[in-house]
């Protein structure tokens, strides 16, 4: 059974989309404001939810998360390469990076929408933001051989306000008017249907053209992006196999919804414009992803409590 709340985010994400593939010419200027519409995802995120709750689940998941990090920033994109590489070349540099890439920063928002641990998500996406500007490098070196020439320092500046300035702001948000920052969190749902509209618009006019003249590609995309968003989805499952379901959803969460808006922005430095248009249309299996974990937290969660009730009795 289909929630009302996700069926009007699909709605929204997808009409966006092909509103910015439409009408590009009035939607692109959009694309400039994408890490300002990623922070205010994240500010609404550290919202809901207090810096100690983010430490406590660091300390309570030590080795589980570390393990959810390293499997995020080395383990599967060395995994996932090199058969993408043998298979269809074209499109082993997106997925690399796709694969690569640190846990998004709107993350967290679908972690709350299908019941997930927000602060597992949050957790993911704080640790391996900071630590993606030398793994992402380090891996494209060793797998390609080729350097990533922009300026390290200067993304790593750029990722480091990403997470601390929606923190920051969150934190005297809250200290400075509390009632308004309630009714903002109370209200972030719409808030953030705006945004991901916003988000949405800017991405897809920015690449409306090349959409247009390579349908082609486009549908093998989309396939390339569902089939990597199950495999990392479903390696977060595994590896926290043996935790609830919130944070077994949540680990599988953490994996595949990943911060593909950065690669948009990667893409233009290696003059690949399909690795650009990959990460953006893995918005859609980005966002399609709420539909199988919401199922599967439900699912499990049922078989708890049924192993819960056979075990009392």
């Amino acid at each position: 059974m289909y929630r009302i709340k996700d069926i009007v985010l699909l709605l929204v994400v997808f009409s966006s989309m092909v509103a910015g593939v439409a009408w590009p010419a009035e939607t692109r200027f959009l694309g400039a404001y994408l890490s300002w519409i990623l922070m205010g995802l994240l500010f609404l995120a550290f919202l809901k939810v207090f810096p100690p709750t983010i430490w406590e689940t660091l300390r309570r998941y030590p080795i589980k998360l570390a393990m959810l990090i390293l499997a995020k920033l080395i383990v599967l994109p060395c995994i996932i390469y090199l058969p993408v590489a043998k298979l269809i070349p074209a499109y082993a540099l997106g997925v690399l990076l796709l694969a690569g890439v640190s846990t998004g920063l709107s993350a967290s928002f679908f972690a709350g929408l299908v019941g997930a641990s927000i602060p597992l998500v949050l957790a993911m996406t704080v640790v391996t933001t900071l630590l993606l500007p030398v793994t992402l490098p380090l891996i494209v070196k060793v797998l390609i051989g080729r350097e990533l020439h922009f300026d390290l320092v200067g993304l790593a500046g750029l990722l480091a306000a990403m997470i601390f300035v929606p923190f920051l702001t969150s934190w005297l948000f809250r200290r400075v008017s509390p009632k308004l920052s309630d009714w903002v969190e109370e209200h972030s749902y719409p808030i953030s249907l705006v945004l991901f509209a916003a988000m949405n618009l800017g991405a897809f006019g920015l690449y409306a053209p090349f959409l247009r003249a390579h349908q082609a590609q486009v549908v093998f995309a989309v396939l390339v992006g569902f089939g990597l968003a199950a495999f990392l989805a479903s390696t977060g499952m595994i590896l926290f196999r043996s935790s609830p379901p919130p944070e077994r959803i949540a680990a599988a969460g953490a994996l595949g919804w990943i911060n593909n808006v950065l690669i948009i922005v990667l893409g233009s430095y290696f003059n690949d414009p399909l690795t650009s248009v990959m990460a953006a249309l893995y918005l859609i299996p980005y966002y399609v992803l709420i539909i199988p974990l919401s199922h599967l937290i439900r699912t499990l969660r049922h078989r708890r409590d049924i192993g819960n009730l056979q075990h009392h009795y």
